[in-house]
């Protein structure tokens, strides 16, 4: 298991959080109004964006995850290694036949927030009918993989 350290992990999902919660306060109905801080079975931070809390399928739901970005290096005992910077960033949410379940307002808004932090980001896109969840992310190939031209990150 590789060690991992989410103190930068961790600080921007709060400050994500924050912004978002600015951003989606008075939102109208059906558009994404409640954000809920959250962690993955590997402690990797998350948040979830809903609508006044509603996390089932067929809802508008978006989830971040930051997650560590392999160092591709062992540490003296030869574990594996995270590298504390930079980060990938996985956001995702439902499709409702071929489109966005979320309103595209919704995902362009977290988009925003997301690409400011200089973070690999892979949008996710899952199945209709299947909940939004940690799972479903893990099971769903990344539909698109956005990362800085100048200054590529490391893949996942």
């Amino acid at each position: 298991m590789a060690i991992k350290n989410l103190a930068k992990a961790n600080a921007l999902i709060r400050e994500l959080k924050e912004r978002l919660e600015i951003r989606t306060a008075g939102a109208a109905a059906g558009r994404v109004d409640s954000v809920r801080e959250d962690k993955d079975s590997e402690g990797f931070p998350a948040l979830i964006l809903s609508d006044n809390g509603t996390e089932t399928a067929g809802n508008p739901v978006i989830a971040i995850r930051i997650k560590q970005i392999s160092a591709v290096s062992k540490d003296v005992f030869g574990n594996d290694m995270n590298a504390y910077s930079p980060h990938a960033c996985e956001i995702a949410y439902e499709l409702d036949g071929t489109e966005a379940e979320p309103d595209r307002k919704d995902i362009e808004m977290a988009v925003w927030e997301l690409a400011r932090n200089g973070v690999k980001l892979q949008v996710k896109e899952i199945a209709d009918g299947t909940a939004v969840s940690f799972a479903s992310m893990d099971a769903t190939a990344a539909a698109q993989e956005l990362d800085d031209l100048r200054n590529p990150n490391k893949g996942v």
